[in-house]
């Protein structure tokens, strides 16, 4: 079965990335998705401790912040319950919704619920370009792109789920990347994309760069025979992030997917502050592999 867990703070990202999570979640032959919400109500304080029952001790000051929270944690509870009716309305007969809610941070809490899952990929939704939650939740997301052991999927507000037929692969030719390659055409195998796997060259493409392409091509068609997938080679920039997002906008791609790794392609496309600016500002879903020499 294929497991995706979504955390949701019932922000405007929220729902496309639910959405999203659906779609991927259809082209399984049986598959679960978790909805998760981090429960942590800041009215409570660090040294915030529940009023026990019947202590006449209790000051009327603490009895009001524990009315408070607990209102606030059933209005939580409903709001997830409500996500979690409307999107089975309109899921799949063999996907299986269901939910969590956890109280605690969400970088805290996410590790662990999509170890305790067995989650293949974690998606996580960001929010409208002014909002403040977009700074919070994208950071978070970040924390997760680069510390999480599954692949992670960021969306967009407006990132349209229904559309999958353009793929970029970045590729700097790392250890890892065949087999993330190959996953990626397994995962999105349903929808029978165009997949592109590109390397960009800081100058004129080498001969060493053509021969690492043709190596990687070899190496992904020893894990997973695919006729959809192609290699071609990006020559003569230095700004490899800037040239990326330009690929990208200029070959309308629907889905971004690169291996997180501590080599020069990593710290210059997800070094950690680029990554917060891919996900807080890609236009298409960013899908993060792990390296495996990480």
């Amino acid at each position: 079965m294929f497991r995706i867990l979504v955390p949701v703070d019932f922000e405007e990202g929220t729902a496309n990335a639910c959405r999203y999570a659906l779609r991927l979640a259809s082209g399984a032959p049986q598959a679960e998705v978790l909805l998760l919400h981090c429960f942590r109500d800041y009215l409570a304080g660090p040294w915030h401790e529940p009023v026990e029952e019947g202590r006449s001790t209790a000051t009327d000051s603490e009895k009001l912040t524990d009315s408070v929270l607990h209102r606030n944690e059933v209005e939580e509870r409903d709001k997830l319950e409500a996500l979690r009716q409307e999107l089975q309305s309109t899921a799949a007969a063999k996907v299986l919704l269901k939910t969590a809610f956890i109280n605690g941070l969400p970088e805290d809490v996410i590790p662990v619920e999509a170890q305790h899952l067995g989650a293949d990929l974690i998606v996580m939704g960001t929010a409208g370009e002014d909002s403040l939650s977009r700074s919070l939740f994208g950071t978070i997301t970040t924390k997760m792109a680069e510390e999480a052991k599954v692949p992670v999927l960021s969306v967009p507000l407006h990132a349209r789920a229904n559309t999958l037929s353009r793929v970029l692969y970045a590729t700097d030719f790392d250890s890892s990347d065949a087999q993330a390659i190959a996953d990626l055409q397994q995962l999105l195998a349903p929808f029978n994309p165009h997949i592109l796997c590109l390397h960009i060259t800081s100058g004129a493409a080498s001969d060493k760069d053509h021969e690492q392409l043709r190596q990687l091509q070899a190496e992904v068609e020893g894990i997973r025979t695919a006729d959809n997938i192609r290699y071609t080679l990006l020559e003569g920039s230095t700004d490899l992030a800037a040239t990326l997002e330009e690929f990208v906008e200029k070959e309308q791609v629907d889905l971004l997917a690169v291996t997180n790794h501590k080599r020069s392609f990593v710290d210059s496309i997800l070094h950690p502050s680029l990554t917060r600016k891919l996900v807080l500002e890609a236009e298409v879903p960013l899908l993060i592999f792990h390296s495996q020499s990480l």
